[in-house]
């Protein structure tokens, strides 16, 4: 299993998550393969950033590592960050991480541009707010999540395809909300692909009524509508991978009053337990689940030695219970995050062990492996 968006923050951020915490956590989860955001502390904006973060991360992670780096229209940074093993460069709309006018189409063309020729693809946070930076005063997480409308990532869906058109580039849609991005992304040439999590999945914007700072998260939770709309439409075949979006805070700042809470839950535990019990209520085919997790990360981001059972692959597989049931609790992850919107959810299926390049890590909800143990990863690109 592949989840090709986590945030496991570490150097400056440690203390919401680190490389060893973040990759047991995966471990637990049944991931033997996770790509790594790029808005850490330092960024990720620089072929001399990504190599330190390689190096940091080399002798505590727990499975095998890929970096995102962060978006730049300048020629020679994109060609460096290939060369370094940048698996996609991460345009994030709402803020930049990297110095990037959103604003200017002609700057997003140059980024697709430098992309397309150095075999990167770019990833999107489809969130086009405009002029706004921050998020309005607010008393309630409704409020906020009100004022990030289901039109803002139409808009920006809208817009990224046009760029696209012109270059031809490779473009993935992270976290969608609304099964008409799915729709259009379908209806588009296949290299846009499209990414969807389980808490859009499976809350609505109930769970945030009545769950605040644990269920507050951007893109926003949706109506119970649009939910059951995305869920049909990802479980048919329109949407290309399902990603947790792992994004560990602490405590402390998810309580702040709702405007200052920082947004975005913890998933890696959480993630295959949920898409298992949708395969034990016959909502998703098992076939489907692979897909989604497995064969078209691996294909979307060109891990050539991954998700598949064969001579010349690597060794990495998960072993699962289909039928063992549980509950998610917070109170024992890996994970520094000890809070989840699921928190109580009963599951069918879980994960007994995860394998990682021929070596045992996890089994039984026990680490049995030392951190190191995994490989940082390098995209092809580089070669």
């Amino acid at each position: 299993m592949i989840d090709a968006h986590v945030h496991l923050r570490d150097m400056q951020l440690a203390y919401k998550e680190d490389f060893t915490t973040g990759t047991a956590a995966a471990a637990v989860g049944g991931f033997t393969t996770v790509l790594d955001m790029p808005n850490s502390v330092p960024p990720t904006d620089s072929p001399q950033h990504l190599i330190e973060r390689q190096r940091k991360a080399a002798t505590k992670i727990r499975v095998n590592v890929g970096f995102h780096a962060a978006a730049t229209s300048e020629t020679k940074t994109i060609v460096g960050l290939a060369q370094a093993g940048a698996f996609s460069l991460k345009l994030y709309m709402p803020r930049p991480i990297a110095k990037f006018d959103i604003s200017d189409d002609s700057e997003i063309r140059q980024l697709m541009m430098g992309c397309k020729r150095s075999r990167l693809p770019v990833t999107v946070h489809a969130e086009d707010l405009g002029t706004s930076t921050r998020s309005p005063p607010s008393d309630s997480f409704q409020e906020l999540a009100r004022a990030r409308p289901r039109s803002l990532e139409t808009r920006a869906v809208e817009r990224i395809i046009r760029i696209q058109g012109m270059t031809g580039s490779r473009v993935h849609f992270c976290h969608l909300t609304l099964a008409s991005s799915l729709e259009k992304i379908r209806a588009c040439p296949p290299r846009i692909t499209s990414e969807a999590t389980p808490h859009h999945l499976l809350l609505s914007s109930r769970a945030l009524r009545n769950l605040g700072w644990s269920a507050w998260m951007v893109p926003p939770l949706r109506s119970e509508v649009e939910r059951r709309m995305l869920l049909a439409a990802a479980k048919t075949g329109h949407c290309d991978i399902v990603a947790s979006d792992h994004a560990p805070h602490s405590i402390r700042e998810k309580k702040r009053r709702p405007e200052n809470s920082l947004p975005g839950v913890p998933g890696l535990e959480t993630t295959l337990p949920l898409m298992l019990t949708l395969v034990s209520k016959g909502i998703l085919d098992l076939s489907r689940l692979i897909k989604l997790l497995a064969e078209n990360p691996a294909k979307i981001f060109s891990l050539e030695s991954k998700a598949k059972l064969r001579p010349g692959y690597d060794g990495d597989l998960v072993l699962v219970d289909m039928k063992k049931k549980s509950r998610i609790d917070s109170g024992s992850f890996q994970s520094k995050a000890k809070y989840s919107p699921f928190d109580g959810f009963r599951t069918t299926g879980a994960v007994v062990s995860t394998i990682v390049g021929g070596t045992l890590v996890h089994s039984n909800g026990e680490m049995v492996a030392n951190r190191g143990c995994g490989s940082i990863l390098r995209s092809s690109f580089s070669n």
